[in-house]
């Protein structure tokens, strides 16, 4: 939902570059800002990308600004219009670059709010968490999953003859059958083990960490640093039963779990993102169980709008 009213917030910026003077485009755009909290907050992000990459042209402050009075536009000139081009195109990679790669290299997404269960061609199961994306490389030889985004847990089938490889984005795990956890964090790349062995490879390391069921291994982003826990292996992939179960994990991270299931934005400010949290929350009313992380902390929810809640101090 999210990335997709910022896709059409761009789509807006689009159509005002190339229709500067339409006043049917002006009315639309201000119908479609109308319709939530939500919709704006996606025009003001793409808004402020545009300002970070450059001068705003004329034919797009027009539309940042509100004219006063009787005050008319100013006729736009056709030099802008190639500048705004090239600006667009560079708002497009900020904002979408990574976004449109994923798109283009998954072959199963998830949208916020959404799970789903998807059977490979060998019969293993993989079950995609909110927001998750992932790449499948089956070949004779070898059968190779690629983590583009989120979480997902895995069922192999066993089958000696070809291995299982999930990549991950600082870690790679390896196994011939059993069941898994692997999440991309805000601290790095987090793999639970729920039964059978796995190995895993931390970044570019040669040498392999065997798991038994219960381990927890999180790989840290840019040092490759290892870091290692337990859990009870029941506990692992909770959500796909609507609960969520952390143990000595970030806020950041937590919160980031909650905003998976939620169709608002949830801020949380930065110097409040290392705290660790414990515990188990339900999901099925995900701004309970925000309201139930944050208050051991002396935090408070705020409720902006249905699309908007803010984290901040009591």
């Amino acid at each position: 939902m999210r990335e997709l009213l910022l896709e059409e917030a761009m789509d807006w910026l689009m159509r005002m570059n190339e229709t500067p003077q339409d006043a049917e485009v002006d009315r639309q755009w201000q119908a479609w800002m109308q319709r939530s909290d939500m919709h704006v907050a996606a025009w003001t992000r793409i808004c402020r990308t545009w300002a970070a990459l450059g001068e705003q042209p004329p034919l797009i402050k027009a539309r940042l600004v509100q004219p006063e009075g009787n005050a008319r536009r100013t006729p736009r000139r056709r030099p802008y219009v190639a500048t705004a081009t090239l600006l667009i195109a560079g708002l497009a990679a900020v904002i979408f670059g990574p976004a449109l790669r994923m798109r283009l290299e998954a072959d199963f997404r998830t949208s916020a709010g959404e799970t789903e269960v998807v059977t490979l061609a060998d019969g293993s199961r993989v079950t995609l968490a909110p927001e998750t994306a992932i790449a499948e490389g089956f070949d004779p030889a070898l059968r190779r999953i690629k983590l583009l985004s989120g979480e997902a847990y895995f069922e192999v089938t066993r089958d000696p003859q070809r291995p299982f490889t999930v990549e991950a984005s600082n870690a790679s795990v390896r196994v011939l059958g059993t069941a898994f956890g692997v999440r991309e964090t805000q601290e790095g790349t987090r793999v639970e083990l729920a039964s059978g062995s796995i190995s895993l490879t931390p970044g570019r390391a040669e040498d392999a960490i065997p798991l038994s069921p219960g381990d927890v291994v999180t790989v840290a982003k840019g040092s490759g640093e290892v870091k290692h826990g337990r859990i009870d292996p029941g506990e692992i992939a909770l959500w796909r039963e609507g609960k969520l179960s952390v143990s000595d994990e970030t806020l950041g991270d937590v919160v980031a779990l909650i905003e998976r299931q939620h169709p608002a934005w949830i801020r949380l400010p930065e110097d409040l993102a290392s705290l660790r949290v414990t515990g188990l929350y339900d999901l099925q009313n995900p701004d309970q169980a925000l309201a139930a992380v944050v208050s051991p902390f002396g935090l408070h929810v705020q409720t902006i709008s249905p699309y908007l809640r803010i984290i901040s101090r009591k």
